[in-house]
Formats: C-alpha cells, structure tokens, sequence
C-alpha cells in the first residue's frame, strides 16, 4: 500500500474541502451573474427597439404631414373639379413636387377612386380594390397607412384626402419604398448589431441588417397588420461574461492553490516536523546510542505531553539497560494509552463544541443533517480503524515481518472496502450540506430585517423563498405547481410581501384537506405584476367572501385562526398602491389574484 505524508494528507483534505467549497460559491456567483446580465439586455432591448419603432412611425408621421400640405394646395382641387383644363398646370405642379427631397410615385384619384394623374410613368395599384378607399371617400378618416404590393415590390402607401367645401373631392397617395424607413441615420450605427425584420401574416416583406443570431423581441403595429422582428447579436455580452467566469474561476484556482501550500507548510511544521523528530529519537533509542533529550517546545499540546513521556521513558531506557525489554513493553502500553486518550479528547472537544440548532428550522434542518452525521459517523469510524492499522503495521512491522502478515491485517480491518465506501459518503455528505445551504438561504429572503424604506425587490425571488418556508406545511397533502415569467425588479418591502406571500398559501393548502394542487403564477399585466395562487380546494361560500378581508373575522373553528391575516395582507398590498381580486366557487376551491405596480410611488 502506497503511503503519503501527513503534511500531505492534510494539505489534500484541505483542497478538496475548498474546492467543494468554492464550487458551490462559484456556480452560485455565475448565476447571479448571467441573471443580471441577462436582465439589463432585456431592460437595454427594449428600449433600443421601442426607440426604432418610435422613429419609424415618426419617418412615417412627417411624410403623412407633408403628403397633406400638398393635398391642400388649390391646384389639387382645380385638377379634380377640371381635370382636361388642369392637366398641364398639375402635371409641371407634380413634377417639381418632392417629399423631404425624394420624388416618390403619387397619384390623384377622383371622388370613385380613379386615377386622374400618376406621377412616374410607372405601373400604378388599383386602389379601388382597397378595403380602406371607402373610409377616405366617406371622410370617416382623414388619412391611412397601409403596405402596398406593386411588381413584386412593397411601398409604404400614405393616402389623404383632399375636401373642398366639406366634401372629399379626390384622394392624394405617395407610394414609399418599404426599405428606405431603414436608412435613418439614427438607425445605421445600431445595424452593426442588430437585424431588422418586418413581416405580415407570418411572411417576410424586407429586413435592415445582417444575419444575427441571439435574442429576439417583437414590436407589433397592428393598425397596418404588421410585425417588426428586432434580433440583437449577443455574442460580444457572452464574449465578455465567459472571460469574466474565466478570470473567477482563474482567482478561486489560484486561492485554492495557495490554501493548499499553506495548509502543507502549517501540517509539516506543527505535525509532520515533530515527528520526525520523535522518529530520529526512537532510531537512536533502537540504536543504543547516547542523544539529547527532546526540547519541550511543540505547541500542540498532545504532541508536548508525548515528547515529555518520551524522554521520561528515554530516561529510563538509560537507567535499566538491563530491562531494556521489559522497558519497551511499558513504552509500548504507555503510547496505546496516550493515543486512546488523545482519540477521546478531540472527540470530548467536538461533542463540547456542538451548539442547540435552532427550533424554528429544525424539522427541515433534521433530514439533511441527520444523514450527513451518520455518514460523518461512519467515516470516524473508518478513520479508527485506520489508526489502529497503522499503529500495529508501526508495531508489528519489523525487519522480521513478512509480507503475509501485512496483506492479513489489512483484510482484518477491511481496508480496501473503506477507501472504496469514503468518497460515496462524503458525496452524500455534500448533498446534504448544499441542501441546508439552500434552506438557510430562504429563511435568510424570507425573514430579512424590516425596512423602513423602499428597496429594489425581485418578486420571484421572495416567492420562491416563501414557497421553501412553508414548503413543510405544504408538502403532505399539496402538489404545488409553480410557473414564474420573468419580472421587473421594483421598489418594495421585500419581507412584507412575503408575509402576504406565506398567509395566502397556508390558506390554499389549510383549505384542502386530503390532497389537491396549488398552482402559483407570475406575470406582468400592462403595468402590473401579478401573483396569482390558485388552489382546488373546498373553496369560500358566497356568504362569506365579502368579509374575508375584515379584521378579526374567520371561518375557521375557534383556536385555529386569529382573523387577521387576509386583513393584514390587505392592508401591505394598499401600502405597494396595488390590490386582490378573490374569485372562488364552494367545493370547486379559490383563486386569489395580486396586482402591485410596477411604478411605486
């Protein structure tokens, strides 16, 4: 069997005990981190696009403007009241006529919608086929945007009306290319990384921008039928986040290394030194030589008292050469006895330092821990026996020894079985460990220090938190079913919400009484947030919905409810300015709606 050094051994433990360690804390910063980042390209997303639709309706909006100060010059109603007599004059009239200095093909058409003029001696649309003619010729509207299909080419169609003593006497249209809304110059620097798509009924009509691959987001115009598809290159934000989880990991590797060398040196000064010396000394002793008495200078105390017993016993090694025997016997009990009393030591010392866990956590705590330290009991148990194989390998491991005996005294204490069954039960260990983590973590969300202001608050977060709290009241007789979309972080009193969080469901799950479901979900609504908890179980009578929200009043048998909690509740969604709307149907179960702002005051 292959033996390492203390210092070794030590350092080793160490490592692998903080890279569990920093793996946990590293997985866990990540996440945070790319759910930050991914929140603040939302947040920058939609801002980038709902700018670029705002320019697009208003490159829209001033070519509408402009198309309608031309519609009100009286050469437009002089063509359409005489068109042979105006033809001429409307004809040089159009020909200089520009939109923001680009000639575009316009056309006039009469009170029937006919064309009377085109400006361009191209093929013009048959407006009469328009759904929308009808609405400017009744003057039920003043002006429409619509997407015109000409050759296989589409063209913003802009129309207006021309009236004339109250009457639409004729209609003015401007044919648009539908690609030139894209060469603003607000919009080419954003290209590099970004890809425009419009499309209408699911088909494509054009695009700006290369071919992009990452996040998506819709914009729909649903006056004109269509949808702007906005796809953002990600590539340089996840360029950035890998080379910073690289830089982390890169630090925590080097702190582990670092831990590691300092535990070698800390295990080779204070144990594996010591003992050397103790070895040396004992090879002279084995020699019969004369030495100096060992300094008692160590600062382990376990290791002072058995350099102060051995140079008593060298002492007496000296003073009965003759015994020499007999003498080592003794030395032999006296170091079994030193090294069980050490052994009952450290473990008096750890019993002593284990303190009360605390009652209110105690029943989600207890099956974590509970298989962690039999798994921790085991393993103690396998040290033992390793101690005591390697003190009577020490003993009985002489020049004489042969290798027989050796290979039997490992079968005697089953090496080989435990440095299999060691890794599995640290595993195990790890699990446990993270498990409690993760409950600490929620009792931490859920029952953080009341503020008296404000903070920025994650809704999801807090929900969660409160569903692993009430999770042991829950977990018998409820399934619960959680669906959270992504929210906006707003300005709040986190633990307050997951007190009205907490009462609603221990209500759900208190109103159902063998088993049944709670379904839990999140959304925005327009301007809200919404928490909707919905339970299928036996539900409020109709009689007493309208006073669920009083205080003191309660369905409940008397011991079991003080009446205060949906009042309670009530009153923290009035201090968030939002409200609960209550649907529920007796025996069918209840549904309880939360609206909180998302612009708190």
């Amino acid at each position: 069997m292959k033996k390492t050094s203390l210092s070794f051994a030590l350092a080793r433990f160490v490592f692998l005990s903080c890279f569990a360690l920093a793996l946990i804390s590293t997985v866990l910063v990540i996440n945070y981190v790319v759910d930050s980042a991914q929140q603040q390209q939302e947040q920058l997303i939609k801002r980038e696009t709902t700018a670029i639709s705002n320019g697009y309706r208003l490159f829209l909006k001033h070519r509408l403007t402009l198309l309608t100060d031309q519609a009100n010059y009286p050469i437009m109603v002089q063509a359409l009241m005489q068109p042979a007599a105006n033809s001429g004059k409307l004809q040089d009239f159009m020909a200089d006529l520009t939109i923001l200095g680009h000639h575009y093909q316009q056309n006039l058409l009469d009170f029937e919608g006919n064309i009377i003029f085109s400006k361009q001696d191209k093929e013009s649309p048959n407006y009469q086929n328009e759904p929308w003619l009808a609405d400017l010729l009744n003057n039920k509207v003043t002006s429409h945007i619509a997407i015109q299909k000409l050759n296989n080419n589409y063209f913003w169609c802009i129309a207006v009306n021309i009236i004339y003593n109250n009457n639409v006497e004729g209609i003015l249209t401007a044919l648009i290319p539908l690609e030139d809304i894209g060469e603003q110059d607000i919009l080419q620097d954003r290209l590099d990384v970004l890809m425009i798509k419009i499309t209408r009924n699911g088909k494509e009509l054009g695009s700006f921008g290369k071919e992009k691959h990452g996040k998506k987001h819709l914009i729909d115009w649903p006056t004109i039928g269509l949808v702007f598809s906005f796809t953002f290159d990600d590539s340089a934000n996840n360029e950035e986040l890998n080379d910073a989880i690289i830089k982390l990991s890169s630090l925590i590797l080097l702190a582990l290394f670092a831990t590691s060398l300092l535990a070698y040196i800390f295990g080779y000064r204070y144990f594996v030194k010591p003992l050397l010396l103790l070895s040396q000394a004992a090879s002279e002793l084995h020699k019969g030589s004369e030495f100096e008495l060992l300094q008692d200078n160590i600062r382990i105390r376990e290791l002072s008292d058995l350099f102060t017993k051995f140079n008593v016993m060298t002492n007496t090694v000296h003073e009965r050469e003759r015994s020499l025997k007999l003498s080592y016997d003794k030395l032999s009990k006296v170091n079994e006895e030193l090294i069980l009393s050490e052994s009952q030591l450290i473990q008096s010392e750890k019993m002593a330092s284990i303190g009360v866990l605390a009652a209110g956590v105690a029943h989600e705590i207890n099956n974590p821990l509970g298989f962690v330290k039999s798994n921790l009991d085991v393993l103690d148990e396998y040290l033992t026996d390793i101690k005591k194989h390697n003190q009577e390998t020490n003993e009985h491991l002489t020049k004489e020894t042969s290798q027989e005996w050796q290979a039997a005294l490992a079968t005697k204490y089953d090496i080989e079985f435990i440095f299999e069954d060691i890794p599995a039960l640290l595993t195990s260990s790890i699990g446990g460990i993270e498990k409690i983590t993760e409950i600490v973590q929620s009792l931490k969300t859920f029952a953080r220090i009341e503020e008296t202001t404000k903070s920025k608050t994650d809704i999801n977060e807090g929900l969660t938190a409160t569903l692993n709290m009430v999770n042991n009241e829950l977990k018998y007789n409820c399934e619960v079913h959680v669906e959270l979309d992504p929210l906006p972080i707003i300005y709040a009193y986190p633990s307050k919400l997951n007190q009205v969080f907490m009462n609603l469901l221990i209500n759900a799950g208190q109103s159902i009484s063998d088993s049944g479901d709670i379904f839990v979900r999140t959304f925005q609504l327009d301007s809200d947030i919404v928490i909707e908890i919905k339970d299928n179980g036996s539900g409020i009578s109709p009689d007493v919905l309208p006073h669920i929200f009083t205080p003191f009043f309660t369905s409940k048998p008397v011991g079991e409810g003080t009446g205060l909690g949906l009042s309670i509740s009530h009153g923290i969604i009035k201090q968030h300015d939002g409200r609960i709307e209550v649907t529920s149907e007796e025996g069918k179960g209840s549904c309880f709606s939360v609206y909180i702002p998302t612009k708190l005051s």
